[in-house]
């Protein structure tokens, strides 16, 4: 069986890095080392998923962890040996892997972190508060928009027939205008040759 390289997706702060494997995977095996990070899965697919990636800098290995519970995708924290500046890369050789792309939903500049930034809800790699089931309820049923007369909910029963009664009634209005015009004009003829000049 052939094994294939997952795309991961990461982002930084002083004093983490986080790693989320796009790979939907069954007992997933991680190896952290100082300098190095290696994965490796059964994809529910079927597929033999595997990455063994040599770091930037080094990272505390008993420290750092996984999580595989609260998401659908395998996710690492990777506690950085050195608090400090951001590494700006995730790969020794700093070279562009089409496998690795920033994660720009986690990612925060080193100016954004606050200091008391709780990183300690590591599974849900703290959204900053943000309850996203709370947020989709309140999207719920997407009615009319606020001062836009006419446009309620966008509901998904879309009734083609009723499209064709539309363009009948469209040609019909446009007949009608038409017959309005000509008639008007020829009033405005007959006015003109009646008046006194």
């Amino acid at each position: 069986m052939t094994t294939q390289i997952p795309t991961i997706k990461w982002a930084e702060r002083p004093d983490f890095v986080y790693i989320t494997i796009e790979a939907e995977v069954e007992s997933p095996v991680v190896k952290f080392e100082s300098n190095k990070v290696s994965f490796e899965g059964k994809g529910k697919n079927g597929k033999q998923y595997a990455f063994s990636y040599d770091l930037f800098k080094e990272i505390d290995a008993d420290k750092s962890s996984t999580d595989f519970k609260t998401s659908r995708y395998p996710r690492l924290k990777l506690v950085k040996k050195e608090a400090g500046p951001y590494w700006n890369f995730l790969l020794k050789d700093k070279k562009k892997d089409k496998f690795v792309e920033t994660d720009w939903t986690l990612w925060k500049d080193e100016d954004e972190v606050e200091e008391n930034e709780d990183t300690g809800k590591f599974g849900n790699f703290d959204m900053g508060g943000m309850d996203m089931q709370q947020m989709m309820q309140g999207m719920g049923g997407m009615g009319g928009m606020g001062g836009m007369g006419g446009m309620g909910g966008m509901g998904g029963n879309m009734n083609f027939d009723d499209m064709d009664d539309m363009e009948d009634l469209e040609d019909k209005e446009e007949k009608e205008g038409e017959e309005g015009d000509k008639k008007n004009t020829e009033e405005t003829e007959e006015t003109k040759l009646n008046s006194v000049d």
